[in-house]
């Protein structure tokens, strides 16, 4: 049975799937509605199926494997009741008219009696032997029916049941069959257990019947309640899915025309839904959409290349409009560049150095955009990075000390974080040098490509500030520029007059007094 409930429903579900998959991608047959309800229905047939199933066969095999279990123990128990020497009597005389059959048929009779239950019900039980020169044959020695009943049989009757159990590769173990066996009779759960005399020797095996007719009843009865509860379930979500896929199509509807309407142009649509769930989420983040790109109509697209989105909501708030052709102004330039790095890139796989790389460089721009910076470039493992651009900032001296500051930290947490993933890593350091002056700001380039960037004598010195660190042996320099802006507001000490490349005379050079 399980077999062909089995096929039954692997045939069903195999139709549904394909009018799943059919109404699914059919879009010139009918509406979205329609196809969600028809789904939802074919889905809650399909896993109702499921359940009931596994359900009807998981009682049905825990039900069994109880029933199997009892009636080995009753059939071991009374094997252990048999007095062996009486049975090798039986098997002698084979007279059902002795003292010594009569005992072991009343022992049988009782066994019987006491196991009919409620719960459980023991038709019969008897004992068989193995007939001589017969392998594999086995005969009534004892059964506990009465002689004048019809179900009696005699000694020497064949027992033709053992062979459909398959007792004879069994019969020196308890023993049952895994399932119910049915004949004519009706459908039983059999078990056999051994008896062997003072020898070990085996003799004969206890059989015990239980009437299973009863069980399996009751489980078809709970089958039957599964079958109305899958009625009652269908039932149920048909309205359920009715409702659900009205109250979906309806969403759906509704972000359809509001998308139609921003994708024709019209950025000041908004959709409004009645609902809490993705669909609302969905209309919300669309409407967020919406609004963000009327906002960035007010930029010139090519300047969202430089700057961060810090940077861009301060002008989309200020409103002011922006000359991205060029302009000289004051700026606080901020050089970075990690220390021989030319020895890691030699000493690690380029894989490995990559990743290194892009790591270090995801930490820094955030640090960048945090203190009001605008990235400019990359330069190998370098960084350029302007302060004061493109709105004019008071304190940029502060932010790209505080930048500079806060990169050195986040460097040595990430070096602290490479040891603690795995060993053989890179102990990275840097040298940032700023500098705060006059310079060029805007695109520059050619038609086809240009950036936006900064250039002039300012953007030099910075650059050749940073390479001092390295033989001052120390992190973080800043030009007198700067550290005129800085008075009052953090220690600063100097570092005396420096000469660097391109410059005539040397420059005051200070750094950050920790003391």
């Amino acid at each position: 049975m399980m077999y062909l409930y089995l096929m039954l429903f692997l045939m069903v579900s195999k139709v549904l799937l394909h009018a799943v998959k059919y109404l699914t991608f059919k879009k010139d047959i009918m509406k979205y509605r329609t196809k969600l309800y028809l789904a939802i229905i074919i889905t809650a047939i399909i896993s109702t199926l499921l359940c009931l199933g596994i359900s009807y066969f998981q009682v049905r095999k825990i039900i069994t494997n109880e029933l199997r279990t009892n009636v080995m123990s009753i059939a071991a128990g009374t094997a252990s009741l048999i007095n062996k020497d009486d049975l090798i009597s039986i098997q002698k005389t084979r007279s059902n008219d002795t003292i010594a059959y009569t005992q072991i048929q009343q022992q049988l009779r009782t066994v019987r009696d006491d196991n009919r239950r409620e719960d459980i019900f023991v038709k019969y039980v008897y004992i068989i032997a193995p007939r001589e020169n017969a392998l594999g044959e086995y005969e009534y020695l004892v059964d506990a029916e009465d002689k004048n009943s019809r179900d009696y049989s005699p000694i020497g009757e064949s027992a033709d049941e053992a062979d459909s159990a398959k007792l004879a590769t069994n019969y020196r173990r308890i023993y049952a069959p895994d399932n119910f066996i049915t004949d004519q009779w009706g459908t039983w759960m059999t078990a056999y257990a051994p008896i062997y005399d003072k020898d070990g020797k085996y003799i004969a095996s206890i059989g015990v019947n239980l009437y299973a007719d009863r069980v399996i009843a009751k489980i078809h009865k709970l089958l039957v309640y599964g079958v109305g509860t899958f009625g009652l379930t269908l039932v149920l979500m048909l309205f359920w899915g009715w409702f659900l896929s009205k109250r979906q199509a309806a969403s759906l509807e509704g972000l359809h025309a509001g998308v139609k309407a921003i994708g024709g142009g019209n950025l000041a649509q908004r959709i409004s839904l009645n609902t809490q769930d993705e669909f609302a989420e969905l209309a919300s983040e669309i409407n967020t959409m919406a609004e963000g790109l009327q906002q960035r109509e007010r930029l010139q697209l090519n300047f969202a290349r430089y700057v961060s989105k810090h940077v861009m909501d301060s002008i989309l708030q200020s409103g002011s409009q922006l000359s991205l052709t060029g302009e000289r102004r004051k700026i606080t330039l901020l050089f970075s560049d990690i220390r021989n790095f030319t020895k890691m890139s030699e000493k690690y796989p380029p894989e490995k150095v990559v990743k290194y790389l892009n790591e270090y460089f995801s930490v820094m721009v955030e640090i960048i955009f945090k203190n009001n910076g605008v990235l400019d470039k990359f330069i190998g493992d370098g960084i350029m990075v302007e302060f004061g651009v493109p709105l004019e900032d008071k304190e940029q001296e502060l932010n790209a000390i505080k930048t500079a500051v806060e990169m050195i930290h986040a460097v040595k947490d990430l070096c602290a974080k490479w040891k603690s993933e795995a060993k053989n890593v890179p102990n990275i350091e840097i040298g940032v040098g700023i500098h705060t002056g006059m310079a060029v700001i805007g695109n520059i380039g050619s038609e086809k490509r240009f950036e936006y960037t900064a250039i002039g004598d300012t953007v030099n010195s910075a650059s050749r500030i940073e390479q001092l660190t390295k033989e001052l042996k120390t992190p973080i320099l800043f030009s007198e520029s700067t550290a005129q802006a800085l008075e009052g507001k953090i220690k600063i000490k100097s570092m005396g007059a420096q000469v660097i490349r391109g410059k005539a005379e040397p420059i005051n050079i200070y750094t950050i007094d920790e003391t």
